[in-house]
């Protein structure tokens, strides 16, 4: 695939198996509702919206192993999508649901790149696995699972494992990290990068370990984007405020500097709870930072069409 080819595609994966409170399966409809086709077309981009897989959840949200299911269920199904949709030259933008969804989109991702690089931003590095867990919740499994670890049935998705290599994931703005996987991470050399970094060190210094690591070795970047990594004072609508999370300014600072890289290849935009927000203001914040890793311009966009939605 070429990058920023001016091709989108929109998939929509309302899963919420294990999350609390309701409200993230419709994530997805909030930010088609805050304009994220429209934003993209208006910079130019060819968009098809798939619309949203279909989620069984009913029995899986009795029993467990049920879940485990659906979700592998629909990971192999986006996993196929995001395939397709790379082959075919789109850039895939994945709407959440939690971030289980991301098993399926990295797994699809791995399947086009094979030296793929995860910039994974989030309050939590969802590195546990089914010996550390505290609540047994798989959306606190993902990354351990892309790298191998866990559930058979989930880190064989697509017949690949690992989907990612150790040193090929870089993580931003954590926050909330369980011990066991603070343990994990060390154990395994992934890097991280907590807030009380970001403070010492400086938004930028690790935007450049970015370029100059994850965006250099790597053919293509996929980037995971959990809303709960943001300060809740600009983004309040999701299930896990993160008191000091990343600001407007930090946010803006890493989508704008790594559009510039020119190497995302898909993006995940996940935990967005449109019952928690205030006027829809955390999904037009998502809007724009998507805008911002594709080099696009929101500004025009909110001052001459999104006004009238608002109004």
């Amino acid at each position: 695939m070429s990058f920023y080819n001016k091709k989108i595609m929109i998939i929509g994966v309302p899963l919420d198996l294990g999350s609390e409170p309701l409200g993230v399966e419709i994530g997805a409809s909030a930010l088609r509702y805050a304009g994220i086709v429209d934003a993209l077309k208006y910079n130019g981009y060819e968009v098809t919206d798939l619309g949203d897989l279909h989620i069984n959840k009913n029995d899986a949200n009795k029993n467990f192993s049920l879940q485990i299911d659906e979700i592998k269920r629909v990971s192999e199904i986006l996993s196929d999508k995001v395939y397709n949709a790379m082959k075919n030259d789109y850039i895939p933008i994945i709407l959440g649901g939690d971030h289980s969804a991301a098993i399926g989109s990295i797994a699809g991702a791995s399947r086009n790149f094979h030296n793929l690089g995860l910039i994974w931003i989030d309050c939590h590095p969802d590195s546990n696995t089914p010996e550390t867990s505290p609540t047994g919740n798989i959306h606190g499994m993902t990354v351990a699972i892309s790298l191998g670890f866990g559930y058979e049935k989930l880190t064989g998705i697509s017949s690949i494992a690992p989907k990612v290599r150790k040193e090929n994931v870089l993580m931003i703005g954590i926050n909330d990290i369980d011990q066991g996987e603070k343990i994990f991470l060390e154990r395994n050399k992934i890097k991280y990068y907590t807030m009380l970094d970001i403070d010492k060190i400086g938004i930028s210094k690790i935007v450049n370990e970015a370029k100059n690591t994850i965006f250099k070795d790597c053919e293509g970047v996929h980037i995971s984007l959990d809303i709960d990594a943001l300060d809740p004072l600009i983004a309040p609508g999701t299930g896990i405020l993160s008191r000091g999370g990343l600001s407007y300014r930090e946010i803006s600072y890493i989508a704008t500097e790594l559009s510039k890289e020119k190497k995302f290849c898909s993006i995940d935009v996940i935990e967005i709870n449109p019952l928690l927000d205030i006027k829809n203001q955390t999904s037009e914040l998502a809007v724009e930072i998507v805008l911002k890793l594709l080099g696009g311009n929101f500004g025009d966009y909110e001052r001459k069409y999104l006004k009238k939605v608002r109004n």
